[in-house]
């Protein structure tokens, strides 16, 4: 059984439900806006075993596609690893309402992400800011914001459809 003295498991309780928001990513030396994606997000818990961690990521494109990743995260210490084989991060809690997550994508080895994820008060609304880092240098910026549709994972729809 985990225990809950992990300040970043702890956090990352209170972010578990479904989300829905808008990801609008810019470009770090024009700052003019690249693409928008719509995204419904479901973060799953789990009190013992591994994965302790599960996102569901659905993505929508004004094109007409879409996209669902799921990432699983265990815990380490007092961080969440997330290994995919695709994607290797870990996160973890910075203060008592912010995450801190830093990324890359194994195709992509010189390329870094550092995202911030602050939890509103009240737990309704997350705002998530992505630095993308090419060899150190910033490419590009991604910000996120995003409202909890549901504290209930199971909530998560059978069929997905696109958010209003």
């Amino acid at each position: 059984m985990r225990t809950n003295n992990s300040s970043t498991f702890r956090l990352l309780e209170r972010h578990r439900g479904v989300w829905e928001g808008r990801y609008t990513h810019i470009d770090g030396k024009t700052h003019a806006v690249q693409e928008v994606q719509i995204f419904r997000i479901r973060v799953e818990l789990f009190a013992a075993g591994d994965p302790a961690y599960r996102q569901t990521s659905h993505y929508w494109w004004a094109d007409g596609r879409e996209q669902e990743v799921v990432y699983d995260g265990r815990m380490q210490d007092d961080k969440l690893v997330i290994d995919t084989g695709r994607m290797l991060g870990d996160c973890r809690a910075v203060t008592a309402d912010t995450l801190y997550m830093e990324f890359g994508y194994t195709t992509k080895p010189r390329e870094r992400i550092a995202e911030m994820i602050q939890l509103s008060a009240d737990g309704r609304h997350r705002a998530r800011t992505w630095h993308w880092l090419h060899d150190g240098e910033l490419q590009r910026i991604t910000l996120v914001n995003e409202q909890r549709t549901s504290m209930d994972p199971a909530d998560w729809p059978a069929i997905q459809r696109k958010p209003a």
